[in-house]
């Protein structure tokens, strides 16, 4: 409007100085009511979020979801221990063959022979691996042995073999496994 009245008539210079203090008290009024009701906002919302311990006594069903959680983050917790599998089996080959353990893990090759471990002939025909991994948690697992020629590739009978986790034997951060297989023929 600068500075005039509706009327025509200019406004005094203290009326724009009352005004404008006016103004300025308002906006700083604003800023102190909206700090506040912000700080009453949190308040509240931390009074409503509190719990007192002392009332699980009065809730156990509260109390068992607790610890059910509780007890599963437990669980669930990355371990830094150390896997040893020591694998087995008995097989006749002729020279040039070779024999692989494949399955589900990574480190099996994820059911491609191609990428599963090779094993190592000893005499008496016994192939073998060892491996050790150190990282993450290995869970029960499927795998199968096959023997690779140099134009084909002979898988072994039979159901897919399991390997139980449970079965470890643990020493300290070292989880160690034995297996000795036999060729599944049927």
């Amino acid at each position: 409007m600068n500075g005039k009245r509706s009327n025509g008539h200019r406004k005094s210079e203290d009326e724009l100085k009352i005004n404008s203090f006016n103004n300025f008290m308002h906006r700083q009024s604003v800023e102190i009511l909206s700090k506040r009701s912000e700080a009453e906002r949190i308040q509240k919302s931390q009074r409503n979020s509190m719990f007192d311990i002392s009332e699980l006594r009065n809730r156990p069903d509260i109390l068992k979801r607790l610890l059910d959680v509780a007890i599963q983050i437990e669980k669930e917790k990355i371990t830094s221990y150390t896997y040893e599998f020591n694998f087995n089996i008995t097989y006749h080959t002729l020279y040039g063959e070779r024999v692989v353990i494949t399955g589900e893990p990574d480190f099996l090759g994820n059911w491609d022979p191609l990428k599963g471990l090779e094993l190592e002939w000893s005499p008496g025909d016994v192939w073998k691996v060892n491996i050790l991994i150190a990282e993450g948690i290995i869970k029960d697992f499927e795998y199968k042995y096959v023997c690779v020629k140099s134009n084909c590739l002979i898988w072994e009978a039979g159901v897919n073999r399991t390997f139980k986790m449970d079965d470890g034997v643990k020493q300290n951060s070292n989880i160690s496994f034995k297996k000795e297989d036999c060729w599944q023929t049927c």
